[in-house]
């Protein structure tokens, strides 16, 4: 296991909209170039198959939903998802080597979702971003037509619990555990910040606390730090970037045990 000192990285809400922004405009070139270069490598012998180029656009599809969210969940605005949707919808029509290519689309909205995006970040212990969209795929070939039905789920999890220990006058050792997970699977993160509350004001944790984050290098981050509160609970905030670059937060509330 690793130990880590308070900072795994910062950057400020303004850079990562921009790279977000940057990231989703070369994942959508990419996409164009990769499935443009599929097809032009083919030769007459052994053609390029649908199926292959039905594959490539929907990992190309998944990619830009994940920048989408991250510029979401880090500002951005919720219609960037449509956007960057059509935008990509629009580039894949311009794709003729096979044939033509015509995807649409529809964001989820619901109880949860808004435009395809769901930030629920104010639930005690765990925090969640996600993005969701269902995708209909239909490819026109010289000699053959293929279409698919298909939906793309981006989702950042966190979890966070905690207790704390009494030591010295108001002195508390806190004592929390923050997961984080990809699709419900242990994910690591690129940045990870602590606050603490006192007073009903929010503070960030740093190497003043004797701060110390354990890394299990399994999506699971063991967190200790000391506070000076008079109150009998220590409301404890963990805001995380995952290595997508898509933000969420997660509070809890310590009592010692």
């Amino acid at each position: 296991m690793r130990l880590l000192r308070r900072r795994l990285g910062s950057n400020s809400s303004g850079q990562l909209l921009i790279v977000a922004a940057l990231t989703i405009a070369v994942l959508i070139s990419s996409t164009t170039m990769y499935v443009y270069d599929l097809t032009r490598e083919t030769t007459v012998a052994e053609p390029q198959s649908i199926s292959d180029l039905i594959m490539s656009i929907r990992q190309s599809t998944r990619n830009a939903l994940i920048s989408s969210l991250a510029n979401v969940s880090n500002g951005g605005p919720k219609t960037a998802i449509v956007a960057n949707m059509n935008g990509l919808s629009d580039l894949l029509r311009n794709l003729r080597h096979l044939g033509t290519c015509n995807q649409a689309f529809a964001a989820l909205n619901d109880s949860k979702y808004d435009s395809g995006s769901r930030l629920t970040w104010n639930e005690i212990d765990s925090g969640v971003s996600s993005a969701y969209a269902n995708f209909t795929l239909t490819v026109y070939g010289t000699t053959a037509r293929a279409t698919t039905i298909y939906a793309v789920n981006v989702t950042t999890a966190v979890t966070l619990k905690g207790f704390y220990s009494s030591l010295s006058g108001i002195q508390k050792r806190v004592n929390a555990t923050c997961k984080v997970y990809n699709e419900n699977s242990p994910a690591l993160v690129r940045n990870l910040r602590i606050y603490y509350s006192n007073a009903g004001n929010w503070t960030l944790v740093g190497a003043e606390n004797s701060l110390t984050v354990v890394n299990s290098g399994n999506g699971s981050y063991g967190i200790g730090f000391t506070v000076s509160v008079s109150s009998s609970t220590v409301d404890v905030s963990a805001s995380v970037h995952d290595l997508r670059g898509i933000f969420v937060k997660a509070n809890t509330t310590c009592v010692s045990p």
